[in-house]
């Protein structure tokens, strides 16, 4: 399944089990054990599709910024985000860089466009919700915390729900889905509830649920062992609408972040690179539409996402390749769309010690200037470029204009 499959399984998920009238659902546990799931995958943050139900479930909390536990410490960092109104992830430490173990997401805020107001979250059970729990902000049910359950159960629960309201699309999706979980858990040795599986095949069927498009290729499918038996059991009923590989169809690119699975694939700095250069031409693509068609916050908000998993990518690639020049400058670039301007001059400083000729890192540098105001740095720049390229004419517009 593709990423935006399983963004779209779980927004139909919280709607599915919004919808219910059955009062004995959990559904802020089923909302966090979703998103769980949807942490397995490479994703875009989409919580603002459904946040109105998130909230109504108490899955999601919304304070004033003030009400931040450490906002008397970083208040000058809270007050600065507060005036931008612009989204961001708020971490343990809020004002230090993004970091996966140390210093990972704990909330994040955003300007309410109908109410004027620039609005912190949590979802319970992140690291900012304890904080408000253990301050007492939160208190009573609000502070209990959400239930984990194994990913066959959650499908079953949210299955169960989908096959009363006979919703096909939503049915149809868990059963693309199903098979990468199974493999999943077989590769980490979890258990493997063929109970549920069987209950929501039945509920799949009944439902008439099972689409063509999206099923692998009939002679594709894993051969011997439990994995084997079970694809062969899964995929019977959709025997009729699985085709065979096309000798002409090309192979698909494995997008090797989206495997949900933890076997170690090596991946190398220039894979890194390249899934860099694919987020900024993603970013750029959306910055021009907004321009063209005026502003989205939520495709604003999903610029920044992606931009932010761009600068893990390029921070892991440079790991790997301290010295690899294309990833210093789409590294600086990241910064400079994100308006870091400060760590974007230094990813290009490191860019031009490495190589001083190269005229794209000066052409990166003298637009960098020019946002930072610094109009003679940029001129300078640009006139360095117009030596390594004299008959660069974006260079040469651009230095008319800034010499006016």
């Amino acid at each position: 399944m593709g990423m935006h499959e399983i963004e779209s399984l779980v927004e139909l998920s919280i709607n599915c089990l919004d919808n219910s009238p059955n009062e004995e659902i959990d559904r802020r546990s089923l909302f966090y054990n979703l998103y769980k799931l949807q942490g397995q995958f490479d994703t875009g943050f989409t919580h603002f599709r459904v946040m109105d139900t998130l909230i109504k479930h108490h899955f999601v909390y919304t304070f004033p910024i003030a009400a931040h536990p450490a906002y008397l410490l970083h208040k000058a960092f809270f007050d600065a985000l507060e005036t931008s109104k612009k989204f961001s992830f708020i971490y343990i430490k809020p004002e230090e860089q993004w970091d996966a173990e140390s210093n990972p997401v704990a909330g994040y805020a955003n300007f309410d466009f109908p109410t004027q107001k620039y609005i912190l979250y949590c979802d319970a059970g992140s690291p900012l919700w304890q904080e408000l729990v253990n301050n007492h902000t939160l208190q009573g049910s609000d502070a209990e915390a959400p239930e984990p359950t194994d990913t066959f159960s959650l499908a079953h629960e949210v299955a169960e729900e989908a096959g009363r309201q006979k919703d096909k699309d939503l049915l149809g999706s868990w059963y693309q889905l199903i098979p990468y979980m199974v493999m999943q858990a077989e590769q980490e040795g979890e258990a493997i509830n063929y109970k549920a599986l069987e209950a929501i095949l039945d509920l799949v069927l009944a439902n008439d649920a099972i689409k063509e498009e999206g099923l692998p290729p009939a002679d594709e499918l894993p051969e011997g062992g439990e994995l084997g038996k079970f694809c062969a059991w899964w995929y019977a009923p959709a025997a009729d609408k699985m085709k065979p590989t096309a000798d002409e169809t090309p192979e698909e690119e494995i997008d090797l972040e989206a495997i949900p699975f933890t076997e170690k694939v090596e991946k190398s700095a220039a894979w890194y690179d390249q899934e860099v250069v694919k987020i900024l031409q993603e970013a750029n693509d959306a910055i021009t539409y907004m321009e063209d068609h005026g502003p989205d916050a939520d495709k604003q908000r999903s610029v920044e996402i992606r931009l932010i998993q761009g600068l893990e990518y390029a921070g892991k690639g440079l790991e790997l390749s301290p010295g690899e020049t294309s990833l210093l400058m789409n590294q600086g670039s990241l910064y400079m769309l994100l308006q870091q301007y400060e760590n974007a001059l230094a990813s290009y400083d490191i860019a031009l010690t490495i190589a001083p000729e190269n005229p794209y890192i000066h052409l990166n540098r003298a637009i960098l200037f020019y946002h930072m105001d610094q109009l003679p740095a940029a001129i300078a720049s640009f006139e360095r470029l117009l030596e390594l390229e004299p008959e660069n004419e974006f260079a040469q517009q651009w230095l008319a204009h800034l010499k006016m």
